[in-house]
C-alpha cells in the first residue's frame, strides 16, 4: 500500500477513517515576515488607533451608544450577553443602512449576509447576527480603536484591585458626548421607542426612519455628533472620572465612573492628528489620491509641499513606509521566481530535492528577465545603466531613474521576475541615498521579528555593491540572506500548519508546490483615511467629481501643522 492509496478514497485499497494528514497544508500569507513589519510595527506608529477596517466614523458613536445603553438597561455584566446584544443591534442597524432613503451606497458591517436577506426576503425582516465572531463588528473593527482612543475600558481593566468583567464606556466628557449624540439622533424614532429590544421581525418603515437620521452617510449632516466623533479621534481627556457609588456591590457596567482614564494625549493623539492632516495635504495637491491607491502611494513618497518642520517629520515617516513596500515587492519578485524555479526543477526529476550547490546555481541563474541581464555583469554597472536609461522595465515609460517610484513597484509586481525585482531595489537604493530627515530615519529603521529594517537592507546592499558583486552574486545574496533562512524559520514556527514552500530535508532542499507566487502587501490605510476624513466633512466632491478640501479640512491642517 502506498501513501497515495491511504490518501485517496478512490484507490483500490481501503483505509481506516481515522487516517489523516498530521500537518494541514496552508499557504501562509506572510512567508517572508515582511507584512508584519507594516501591520505590527509601522502602522501602529504612523496611525495609532485606526485599523484597516475601521472605515466609517459613525460606527464610533454607534458602538459607544450601545455600550452605554447596555449599562442603562443593567444587563448581565458578562461578555457573552454583551456580545449578543451588540450583534443584534448591528444587524438591525445594517438593515437600516441598506435601506438608506438618501440614496447612499454605504456598506455596513456584515453587508454580505445582510444583502442576502434583503435580496431574497420581503420585509418585515427577521432578527439575526451579521457577524458571527465574538462582539461582531465591534469586536473585529472598533473595540481596539475605541479602547486606544480612551473611550472604552475593555474587560479586564482593573477597578481598584478587581478586573471588570465586561467592556464599559469610560465616564469622561468625550466618551459620554460620543454616546449621547447618537442617542439624541435616534431617540424619537420608532426603532428606539418600540423595536430595539424586541425579537419580532422588523418592519421596513421602521428601518427607513432609522436610516434617515443615522445612516453612515448622515454624520456629515449632524454637526454635534460629527464634532463628538472628531473629538474622540483627535481630542484628549481633561476631566477626572467621577467615582462610582459605594452602593454598587460588584464591578459591573455601571461602575465605569471609577475606571482610570488614560493619561494625556501623548504622542499617539498628536501622531494621529498629523497623519490625517498629512493625508489632507496630499489630497489638496493631488485629488486623485482618494480614488487611486497608486496615486496615494506615489504622493506619500513624494509630497509636493510641506507646511512645517513637524509636517516634514510625518511626511518622512510615511515615505519610509512606502519605500518598505517597494523593497517588499522587489524581493517578492525574486522570491516568486526562486520558488517557481525550485518547483520546476523538482518536477524535472529532482524529486529527492536539490543539493545546496544546485540551489545556489538556480538562484544565480535567474537572469532571463525581463529585463534580461548578464550574470557576470557587475551589479553596480546595472545601477549605472538604470540611471542612463539603458535598462528598462515593461510598463514603465521613459528612463527608470525619472519614473515615479510607484510605477517601478507596480512594474515588478506585474512582470514578476527576479531581475525586475533587482532593478527596482537598486533604483530604490539610489533614491534613498543621503536621506537624513528624522521621519525617514525613524521609519526606515523599523524591523520585524523576522526581517531587518529597510535601512539595514539598503546599507548592506551598498556595501555588497562596493565589493564588486556581479548580478549572479547579488541574486544569491538576496535569496540566501532574506529568503531561504527566513522562510524556513517562519514556516517552522507555524507548525502544525504546513506553510513550507521549501525546506532542508536529509541534506537537500525540497520544494513544494504550495501557493508558489507573490504575496500581498499589507494595507497602509488608504481606504480608512479617505472614508473617515470624508465622514468628518474634511473634504468633499466638487461638481466635476474631484475631491477638494472643505473649510473644515483646511482648518484641520492649519491646527495640526501651525
Amino acid at each position: 500500500m502506498t501513501a497515495a492509496d491511504l490518501g485517496n478514497p478512490m484507490g483500490g485499497v481501503g483505509a481506516p477513517r481515522w487516517v489523516r494528514a498530521s500537518l494541514a497544508v496552508k499557504e501562509g500569507r506572510d512567508p517572508l515576515g515582511l507584512q508584519t513589519t507594516t501591520e505590527d510595527r509601522l502602522m501602529p506608529r504612523l496611525l495609532p488607533g485606526i485599523l484597516e477596517l475601521s472605515r466609517r466614523a459613525l460606527y464610533f458613536s454607534f458602538h459607544a451608544y450601545l455600550l452605554d445603553k447596555y449599562r442603562e438597561l443593567r444587563r448581565p455584566a458578562d461578555g457573552n450577553s454583551l456580545s449578543a446584544f451588540i450583534k443584534a443591534r448591528e444587524w438591525e442597524y445594517g438593515l437600516a443602512v441598506l435601506h438608506c432613503p438618501h440614496g447612499c451606497d454605504s456598506s455596513p458591517v456584515g453587508a454580505q449576509r445582510l444583502r442576502t436577506v434583503v435580496n431574497h426576503q420581503d420585509p418585515p425582516y427577521p432578527r439575526g447576527e451579521s457577524v458571527e465572531s465574538a462582539f461582531g463588528g465591534y469586536g473585529l473593527y472598533y473595540r481596539s480603536p475605541l479602547a486606544e482612543l480612551g473611550i472604552v475600558a475593555r474587560a479586564g481593566t482593573l477597578l481598584g484591585d478587581t478586573p471588570i468583567t465586561v467592556d464599559v464606556l469610560r465616564d469622561t466628557h468625550r466618551a459620554r458626548r460620543l454616546a449621547d449624540t447618537f442617542r439624541e439622533a435616534i431617540e424619537t424614532t420608532e426603532y428606539a421607542a418600540r423595536w430595539m429590544l424586541t425579537t419580532d421581525p422588523i418592519p421596513l418603515d421602521v428601518l427607513v426612519e432609522y436610516a434617515r437620521v443615522c445612516c453612515l452617510c448622515q454624520l456629515r449632516e449632524r454637526p454635534a455628533e460629527r464634532d463628538a466623533v472628531s473629538d474622540a479621534l483627535f481630542g484628549e481627556d481633561t476631566d477626572t472620572p467621577v467615582p462610582a457609588s459605594n452602593d454598587e456591590p460588584t464591578a459591573t457596567a455601571s461602575d465605569a465612573g471609577a475606571l482610570p482614564t488614560p493619561s494625556g494625549p501623548g504622542t499617539a493623539v498628536v501622531q494621529r492628528r498629523q497623519s490625517f492632516a498629512h493625508y489632507l495635504t496630499l489630497l489638496d495637491a493631488a485629488p486623485e489620491v482618494v480614488d487611486d491607491e497608486g496615486a496615494y502611494r506615489e504622493a506619500l513618497w513624494s509630497p509636493s509641499s510641506l507646511r512645517s518642520a513637524s509636517h516634514e517629520v510625518v511626511a518622512g515617516q510615511w515615505a519610509g513606509l512606502v519605500a518598505k513596500d517597494v523593497w517588499q515587492d522587489g524581493l517578492c519578485s525574486i522570491w516568486s521566481q526562486f520558488c517557481r524555479t525550485g518547483v520546476d526543477a523538482t518536477r524535472a526529476g529532482y524529486g529527492d530535492g536539490l543539493t545546496w550547490e544546485a540551489v545556489r546555481a538556480a538562484a544565480r541563474g535567474m537572469v532571463g528577465g525581463p529585463p534580461e541581464l548578464e550574470a557576470g555583469l557587475p551589479t553596480a554597472d546595472v545601477a549605472g545603466r538604470i540611471a542612463t536609461g539603458e535598462i528598462t522595465l515593461p510598463g514603465v515609460d521613459g528612463h527608470l531613474a525619472e519614473a515615479p517610484l510607484e510605477a517601478l513597484r507596480d512594474a515588478t509586481a506585474t512582470v514578476d521576475t527576479a531581475t525586475s525585482g533587482l532593478v527596482v531595489i537598486l533604483e530604490l537604493n539610489r533614491r534613498a541615498q543621503g536621506r537624513t530627515d528624522p521621519g525617514w530615519l525613524a521609519s526606515s529603521a523599523v524591523r520585524s521579528a523576522w526581517q531587518p529594517s529597510l535601512a539595514a537592507v539598503l546599507d548592506g546592499l551598498t556595501a555588497h555593491l562596493v565589493d564588486g558583486a556581479t548580478v549572479a552574486d547579488t541574486l544569491w545574496w538576496f535569496v540566501h540572506r532574506f529568503i531561504i533562512s527566513v522562510h524556513e524559520r517562519i514556516a517552522y514556527s507555524k507548525l502544525p500548519d504546513n506553510t513550507f514552500r521549501f525546506r532542508w530535508e536529509e541534506g537537500r532542499v525540497r520544494f513544494y508546490d504550495n501557493a508558489v507566487g507573490r504575496f500581498a502587501l499589507a494595507a497602509i490605510r488608504y481606504q480608512p483615511l479617505a472614508s473617515l476624513s470624508w465622514d468628518l466633512d474634511l473634504w468633499d466632491r466638487t461638481d466635476d467629481g474631484k475631491a477638494a478640501l472643505t473649510t473644515g479640512g483646511q482648518g484641520f491642517i492649519a491646527e495640526a501643522f501651525p
